[in-house]
């Protein structure tokens, strides 16, 4: 019967944190996601209004940390059939960064991490080629085949700041991210490099036309909290547009 009585408990608490969970949708300009410990409890999951069907993909964000240790996931998403369908991470200990193509993945170095500092960066992929290159701090990789040459398809479970191993889930600690994640778009084509310099450069950049931090709709679990930019570190106002 304590057997049972403590299954109950531990079911109505799980229920309870489930339906805190809060849903948003807004302009989050000018804002980060901050996520200050190193657990895997802790993450923000992005909800985009259609499934996939695309060839190509731009995926741009900006990161701010002072890890120096581990494999930290800045951007991860996963379908059913494929949990690392795509994603973004760096290694500060290798000094290298990480794209996945279809659970390929693919490495570039000679690109900057910055401790303490914003770090802007991009990453492309198209299916017609099978190439992927990465953008870091205006600094552009080489361009590198990378997974099969098929499109993204289905419902995407896209979170920041955890590496999924699994559809929505599975979280590792040694890929937690500690720090900012800010200006997260991603686009349903390769951008050009003009284009993604005024994104690194903070200009009157193209919003993502499938995730758009100007227009998104989020859900954010454990420690991970919105707060305004300038209350958490010095930068370059981006342009109005």
């Amino acid at each position: 019967m304590q057997r049972l009585a403590t299954y109950v408990f531990f079911i109505v608490c799980c229920g309870l944190a489930l339906s805190q969970l809060k849903t948003d949708q807004k302009c989050l300009r000018e804002k980060v996601i901050t996520f200050p410990q190193l657990t895997t409890t802790s993450w923000a999951k992005l909800h985009p209004n259609e499934s996939m069907d695309m060839s190509a993909v731009t995926v741009c964000l900006r990161f701010y940390s002072d890890q120096v240790t581990g494999h930290p996931s800045l951007f991860s998403l996963a379908t059913p059939s494929l949990p690392q369908d795509f994603s973004l991470s760096w290694s500060a200990d290798l000094k290298q960064y990480q794209m996945v193509i279809h659970n390929t993945p693919v490495q570039f170095k000679g690109l900057t991490f910055n401790l303490n500092q914003w770090n802007s960066v991009c990453a492309t992929w198209d299916a017609t080629s099978g190439l992927a290159q990465m953008f870091v701090n205006e600094v552009a990789s080489i361009r590198k085949e990378a997974g099969p040459k098929t499109a993204f398809k289905g419902a995407p479970a896209i979170t920041l700041g955890q590496y999924q191993t699994q559809y929505d889930g599975g979280f590792q600690p040694f890929n937690v991210f500690t720090g900012f994640i800010s200006d997260v778009h991603m686009h349903k084509q390769v951008l050009s490099t003009r284009q993604i310099k005024t994104y690194m450069e903070g200009k009157k950049y193209k919003h993502g036309d499938y995730i758009n931090w100007h227009n998104l709709k989020f859900t954010i679990a454990g420690s991970a909290q919105v707060e305004e930019k300038q209350q958490v570190t010095f930068h370059t106002k981006e342009d109005q547009i």
